[in-house]
């Protein structure tokens, strides 16, 4: 079955569009027409004589060719003789019309040209994807934008935003890329700052890489290739990538380019676009960045974020790189996310098993335990129980005697046995003691002149009572009414 018959609306409107055009024909015949049928006239009277009514009306037509033709009222004589449409015609025709829009559709026939200007922002329509180019529409005029600027196909019928690089090429096409792409052709005289361009490596120096750029030459600083340290600059020779102007003067010829602010694009709406997914508790795989001393940094797909120190291990360590390197995949969780600076903090040491949790059942108080010593401090000695777990020897309990020194009693790598004396499992401490696994020594037996100086001590410290002279009895002397004997005391 054909298109027609599966449509009929559409074949009632073709069959309208094929009367307009027949109405102009017959519209631009219709002249010709009226002097053929003025001419008639006088051929049949010089072919047959006539009497006095066939001259007069000889006389009419010529009269009437002497008269202008009016066209307009010829184009509707020309309309009127048109045959009649069946009453099938007509309903389909009615119904094809039924609230249609005249003139929306006579000035939908005729679209006005559109005006393109070189770098003009628009919004066109998609309307097919062909080898290595986008098909977009913008009014009457079509362009091509490169499939390959696009991070993912476009789909046909979307509309989406285009800068015009060309306005007609040598197939009457403009062309046209996306905001921000890098630009297929530069040349001088389109260059400017914050421009994107693909550039290919052409070298490399002591002080950054040399490029092309279709037909010119630009340099790429060593400090804006990555964002880190540049280690082989030799390996880029050869590459193809994207590159942002930071300088540029053509009389000069000089250009002066920035992969690394392309990266700092990218990372950052990947950041964007990973951030808004991440919330506390969840665990993400990561890879080890770069180490500081207080910690290390983190990346889970394109966000960073800190390990600190504190969460690295639960053995206490002196620096991160005790327990990591650089380029290192690892579990990490997050445990804190800052929206306003967009700060991530990370917990490794939670995602271990904790060896705090059972210290408690497997070294009770009272208990005997045997250590290796890790740490020596003014104060003590560390004795390791297990991985991760250490205990404290006080100075004070380490020997029954007095200890000036740690070390005039136990060394690193020693093995010893102590007594559990207390544990705070949730400070991570417990303390121990070695002196009280140590009996006191007997006392020497002493020699009888060594008894007898003791005793000869004991007995000058013993209690003696201090013996006062007995008083006379008599009166005191002085007062009041001692009668003149007072100036004894003056």
């Amino acid at each position: 079955m054909e298109n027609n018959e599966l449509n009929p609306q559409e074949n009632v409107q073709e069959a309208a569009q094929e009367a307009v055009n027949e109405t102009a024909a017959a519209a631009e015949s219709a002249p010709v027409e009226a002097a053929a049928a003025e001419a008639a006239p006088v051929e049949a009277a010089a072919a047959e004589p006539a009497p006095v009514e066939a001259a007069a009306a000889e006389a009419a037509p010529v009269e009437a060719a002497e008269a202008p033709v009016d066209l307009k009222v010829a184009r509707e004589d020309a309309l009127n003789k048109r045959a009649p449409l069946t009453a099938e015609e007509e309903a389909e025709l009615e119904s094809a019309m039924a609230g249609a829009d005249l003139d929306a559709m006579v000035k939908g026939s005729v679209s006005a040209p559109v005006t393109l200007e070189a770098n003009a922002k628009i919004k066109a329509l998609v309307i097919k994807i062909a080898s290595d180019n986008v098909f977009v529409k913008y009014g009457t005029a079509e362009g091509i934008v490169p499939l390959k600027i696009f991070k993912a196909p476009p789909v046909e019928n979307a509309e989406i935003d285009v800068v015009i690089t060309k306005e007609n090429n040598a197939d009457g096409l403009f062309e046209a890329t996306l905001p921000g792409a890098a630009v297929q052709n530069p040349d001088w005289a389109s260059l400017e700052k914050g421009m994107t361009l693909e550039v290919t490596v052409t070298a490399s120096n002591a002080g950054g890489l040399e490029c092309q750029v279709k037909s010119l030459r630009g340099f790429i600083p060593m400090s804006q290739i990555c964002a880190g340290r540049v280690e082989n600059i030799e390996q880029y020779v050869g590459q193809k990538f994207d590159c942002v102007i930071t300088e540029v003067n053509p009389k000069r010829r000089n250009l002066v380019l920035s992969r690394r602010k392309v990266l700092d694009k990218q990372r950052d709406e990947k950041r964007e676009e990973v951030f808004s997914s991440l919330a506390v508790g969840q665990v993400h795989n990561g890879v080890v960045r770069k180490i500081m001393d207080f910690g290390a940094f983190v990346d889970i797909g394109g966000v960073d974020g800190l390990l600190h120190i504190s969460q690295l291990s639960w053995d206490r360590i002196k620096h991160p790189s005790d327990v990591l390197k650089e380029g290192d995949e690892i579990t990490v969780r997050i445990e804190k996310i800052d929206p306003k600076t967009k700060k991530i903090s990370f917990a490794y040491r939670d995602m271990q098993p904790n060896p705090w949790s059972m210290v408690e059942e497997k070294y009770p108080v009272n208990s005997t335990i045997t250590g290796k010593v890790t740490k020596i401090a003014d104060f003590g000695a560390f004795v390791e129980l297990e991985p991760s777990v250490e205990g404290l020897v006080h100075i004070s309990a380490l020997a029954n005697r007095r200890v000036d020194k740690v070390t005039d009693v136990v060394k690193v790598g020693d093995e010893v046995t102590a007594k559990v004396l207390s544990i705070d499992a949730k400070k991570r401490k417990i303390s121990l003691s070695m002196k009280a696994l140590i009996e006191a020594p007997p006392a020497p037996e002493k020699s009888e002149e060594e008894k007898e100086k003791d005793k000869k001590k004991a007995e000058a410290r013993e209690f003696k009572p201090i013996k006062r002279p007995k008083s006379n009895g008599g009166q005191l002397r002085g007062g009041r009414d001692s009668g003149g004997q007072g100036g004894l005391f003056g």
